[in-house]
């Protein structure tokens, strides 16, 4: 996979690219029917984000490669981590860990603005998720919205739910809350990507980044987010993150790789 001189700069400079037809189309319906299957037979961090009673499902999962063969196929034999690695510059690539996030047709509950890395328990600057569409997506069906430039500005945000409890789960000191973006970025810049089956989105872990429900009645709008690190992210068992599938016996500091962290592209 080669990544243009051009798309490496939309990231630096923006926090997020979309790149067309990055993977081979075999891994559309490859993880459509992988994501019907895992709907049905969820695992131990599975969560159903939506509580509104007039939405539909909006479902989410973790660490699915670890226990499922497809996912497992799809992160040791897709283009990902080559990709992340070309777009970060980074001579190795770990999976961190993947995330499937369905919104329904009708799903009104929407992803709020967020940044990824304070929720994580590692620390560096090549962090990031690719997010691959495996329908028609459009702001209106649930699409990814980015604060263009917000990586860049040092600012780390106080994670919240997704399912609309606040901070309940988070207790990280010393973050920013996050503001009212409508009312303090422009429309100018706010992007949202409309996607084909098998486009990608790429976008740091420091970028702002939310989306609406799927307003959509007949469209899903089924999104397998990869997370990605490289050569200069450590392991950071802060207070007040998400907690991993199972403890990785890594020490703070030290570098992820391991079992549940593995080094998934090298550099010859």
């Amino acid at each position: 996979m080669k990544i243009t001189d051009k798309e490496k700069e939309i990231y630096r400079k923006d926090g997020v690219v979309k790149i067309t037809e990055a993977f081979d189309p075999k891994w559309v319906n490859f993880l459509r029917n992988a994501t019907d299957e895992n709907m049905s037979n969820p695992g131990e961090m599975a969560e159903e984000y939506a509580n509104d009673q007039n939405s539909t499902r909006f479902f989410g999962d973790q660490f699915i490669w670890t226990r499922n063969a497809d996912f497992k196929k799809f992160i040791f034999e897709s283009e990902a981590a080559e990709i992340a690695a070309e777009l970060m510059g980074s001579s190795k690539i770990n999976m961190f860990f993947d995330h499937l996030l369905v919104k329904e047709p009708g799903s009104v509950e929407p992803t709020p603005w967020h940044q990824d890395g304070p929720y994580w328990k590692i620390k560096g600057d090549q962090i990031c998720s690719i997010w691959f569409a495996m329908d028609d997506v459009t702001e209106a069906s649930g699409g990814v919205r980015y604060v263009k430039g917000s990586h860049n500005t040092g600012i780390r945000y106080r994670p919240q739910s997704f399912s609309g409890d606040g901070h309940a789960e988070y207790g990280e000191a010393g973050l920013a809350e996050m503001p009212d973006i409508y009312a303090t970025v422009s429309d100018k810049d706010i992007i949202c990507y409309d996607l084909k089956p098998g486009d990608c989105l790429i976008h740091h872990a420091n970028t702002v980044h939310g989306a609406k429900g799927n307003k959509s009645s007949l469209n899903r709008r089924r999104g397998y987010a990869t997370r990605w690190t490289g050569d200069d992210v450590v392991w950071d068992p802060r207070k007040g993150t998400t907690d991993v599938l199972r403890d990785p016996g890594l020490e703070p500091g030290s570098p992820l790789d391991s079992t549940l962290f593995p080094v998934i592209w090298k550099k010859e």
